[in-house]
């Protein structure tokens, strides 16, 4: 006859195996590599094969130019942001790789590639700068600060903009894909496959804004890739002395055709 644990014995067993698991599942895969800065108060440990940039390159005639997208009414919402961090996926090939095959029609079936690209942009808003034009009483800084990735031109949310803690730190969150081109096409009698149209390619945004230590922060996300940007987005941040955490926690899908 075989004799089970006490309740009690089991239950502490089970959640042991649980913590065991929920620890595991919240592992990087990835090495990370730190940042700090002592001013504000603020680590970050993300993915070890970005690299920093110099955030200065961001700039473009006195405004920040997110996404390499330089627009008008873009430039006013990002004028008064300043970087603090740029980071990328430093590109080790081509920009895009070409396959082709036969088609019954004796045309070509063209299949273009891009190569993946990420960044993480991390910006401060300047209240001088704001309060220089108009004194700003708006209760919806933050949410606006996140929303400007459903602003720029060609994009779309794909989540419903909303508030979560990172810890005991609240959050705004927003994210927006651009329009994505068909990757295969077809030309009939193609001559030379070295020189393919260049395709428009699928973006993937994130926006992350927080009001911690009388800083407005955001960090902007960017991928071509939807799993590459759900990889950049589980950048783990400390906040003064709380423990470190991921910046957004849960996986973000594509929007519908």
């Amino acid at each position: 006859m075989t004799l089970l644990p006490p309740p009690r014995t089991l239950i502490a067993s089970l959640f042991a195996a649980i913590l065991t698991l929920t620890a595991a599942a919240q592992t990087p895969d990835t090495p990370t590599t730190e940042w700090e800065n002592e001013s504000l108060k603020l680590r970050l440990f993300y993915p070890s094969d970005l690299v920093k940039a110099d955030p200065e390159k961001v700039f473009r005639d006195g405004h920040l130019t997110l996404f390499n997208v330089d627009n008008p009414k873009l430039a006013a919402e990002t004028h008064c942001l300043r970087p603090a961090l740029l980071l990328e996926l430093p590109q080790s090939g081509p920009a895009q790789t070409t396959t082709t095959q036969p088609i019954a029609d004796g045309g070509m079936q063209v299949t273009i590639t891009p190569a993946i690209t990420a960044t993480i942009l991390l910006a401060e808003l300047d209240v001088d700068c704001l309060n220089a034009e108009h004194e700003s009483s708006s209760t919806s800084l933050l949410a606006d600060l996140a929303e400007i990735v459903t602003k720029v031109p060609g994009m779309k949310p794909i989540a419903q903009p909303s508030w979560y803690n990172v810890g005991w730190q609240k959050v705004h969150m927003a994210a927006a894909q651009g329009p994505v081109q068909p990757q295969a096409q077809i030309r009939p009698q193609i001559s030379d496959s070295t020189n393919p149209p260049a395709l428009r390619q699928p973006l993937y945004t994130m926006g992350l804004s927080t009001n911690w230590n009388s800083h407005l922060l955001v960090w902007y996300f960017s991928s071509n890739n939807i799993d590459t940007l759900n990889r950049i987005t589980k950048t783990t941040v400390r906040f003064g002395r709380a423990d470190a955490a991921p910046l957004y926690p849960v996986p973000m899908g594509t929007a519908a055709p």
